[in-house]
This record gives C-alpha cells, sequence and structure tokens, in this order.
C-alpha cells in the first residue's frame, strides 16, 4: 500500500457523517475517529453499530484508518484506575479490528508531580505488556504516541520501551510535529523504523512556540520523508493540523507536495 492521505477527526466538528463529507470534499482518503462518550463511537457502541458506521465510510469513500481515544491512564498507580484504562484500551481495539483497522493512538499516561517518571514508566510498560495479547488476537496494533506527557522524551528510550514489551502489535504512534520542542522527528523515525504503526502530520515553530501550517515551521521535511520511506512505512499520515474546510484543503494540497519530497 501506498502512502495515503488521513484526516484526524480529533480536530473536527460536527456529527461523523459531517466529518465524513468534509474529509472527502477537503482530498483526504481516511479519517481517523474518536472514541468518546458523546460520539457515535462510543463505549456502548454494538456490533450493528460499528457495522452502521463502517457503513457510512463505505459511502462516503473514506477509509476507517485509526482510532484514537478511550480515555483513562494506564500510569496511574492507583490499580483500579490502571484496570479501567486497560478495559478502555481493549474496547477501542475491538471496535478498530470491527471496522478493519490497523491501529489505534494510546497515550498511556503522564508524569506528574503525583506520579514521577519511574513509576509512569514502570505501570506503562506492565499495562502494555498486559495489553499485548489482546492486540494480538485481534491483530490491531496499539500506537504509542508520543505526547508532551513528559514521558518518553527520547527515541532510544522509546525504543527500548517497544523493545521490551516484544510483540509486533505494540508500537508507536508517531507525531512529527510533538518532538521538535526537544527533538528532530527524522531522528525519531530513523531509531524507531518498523515499529512505527501511524503517523500523524504536524508542524511546531521553536521559535514562539507556534503550531504553523505545514512546511512554514521546523520540521525538516525532506529528511522526515526519507527516513519515513527508509522505514518502510507505507500506510496513512493523518493530519492533525486543525481550521475551517478550506484550510483542510491547503494541509490537504501541502500533503501532496510533501509526498513529492
Amino acid at each position: 500500500m501506498a502512502l495515503k492521505k488521513g484526516l484526524s477527526q480529533i480536530i473536527l466538528r460536527g456529527s461523523l457523517q459531517e466529518c465524513l463529507e468534509l474529509t472527502k470534499a477537503t482530498g483526504y482518503e481516511g479519517i481517523e475517529l474518536v472514541f468518546r462518550g458523546e460520539g457515535e463511537l462510543n463505549w456502548n457502541a454494538s456490533a450493528s453499530d460499528l457495522e452502521r458506521i463502517g457503513q457510512m465510510c463505505a459511502d462516503a469513500g473514506i477509509v476507517p484508518c485509526s482510532i484514537c481515544g478511550g480515555g483513562g491512564t494506564l500510569t496511574s498507580p492507583n490499580k483500579d484506575e490502571r484496570e479501567k484504562g486497560k478495559e478502555s484500551v481493549a474496547k477501542v481495539l475491538q471496535c478498530a479490528a470491527a471496522l478493519n483497522i490497523n491501529a489505534i493512538l494510546v497515550v498511556p499516561g503522564s508524569v506528574t508531580e503525583r506520579v514521577p517518571y519511574d513509576v509512569a514508566y514502570h505501570w506503562a510498560l506492565e499495562s502494555c505488556k498486559e495489553l499485548a495479547p489482546v492486540a494480538e488476537e485481534l491483530k490491531v496494533a496499539i500506537g504509542i504516541e508520543n505526547v508532551w506527557n513528559k514521558l518518553f522524551l527520547s527515541p532510544l528510550e522509546m525504543r527500548d520501551f517497544l523493545d521490551e514489551i516484544n510483540s509486533p502489535y505494540v508500537g508507536q504512534y508517531f507525531d512529527t510535529g510533538n518532538v521538535v520542542i526537544f527533538g528532530y522527528p527524522e531522528q525519531w523515525i530513523n531509531i524507531l523504523g518498523s515499529r512505527i504503526k501511524k503517523i500523524h502530520l504536524k508542524d511546531f515553530k521553536r521559535q514562539g512556540y507556534q503550531w504553523p501550517p505545514l512546511m512554514e515551521g521546523d520540521v525538516n521535511w525532506p529528511l522526515v520523508m526519507k527516513a519515513i520511506r527508509d522505514a518502510g512505512y507505507d500506510d496513512f499520515l493523518i493530519s492533525e493540523v486543525g481550521g475551517d474546510a478550506e484550510a483542510h484543503r491547503k494541509t490537504s494540497e501541502t500533503i501532496d507536495k510533501i509526498l513529492k519530497l
């Protein structure tokens, strides 16, 4: 499969039908769905609900390419909170399998004053080890996203974390913009390689802490694209760049330019 363009529902408003229509109209091939309490994809989603969502995507000519959300934490020292977090991830994995989605986005938790770094790392590791067999059985990968949660601050740490879990169905959900503040996305991609399961596209400008349009920040897109190809990644590149319909159209056109680099 060649690289394809996706749009995340995280940055969209309206019903799923409206999001699908906008995704198609602005030039994308796939949509990253959001699992949340008030949306169509939620804790109470039945098999028939999931079938209906899949049909809505098919009718719109849009591929459901990822699911984000679920809530909860895998890093809390509180066992009950961790169990709720694991149940949430398992539910999202089940939804993804029903929709023929091959990977989901998971943020395991955060380092806080209450949850020290080593504690967060330990419980994230143990929780993901427990969830790995579920992901393997469903053939849906857990993608651990690099976000500003004060955890996994280097590609070496992320690599070692994933290698200790040692499952082809637990990898990274890589965000090009999120690492710019403390690193270089092309280096992360080169180091993590085939461990990367999905990719979010964002740009970031260090001066002023700004989230500009793609190709207007500090991401070195030629090096990023070379790293993506060298890693053998051939899945969706999913925009998480906000804005109105015209902004999404312009982002889609910019991704076309990035794909040619």
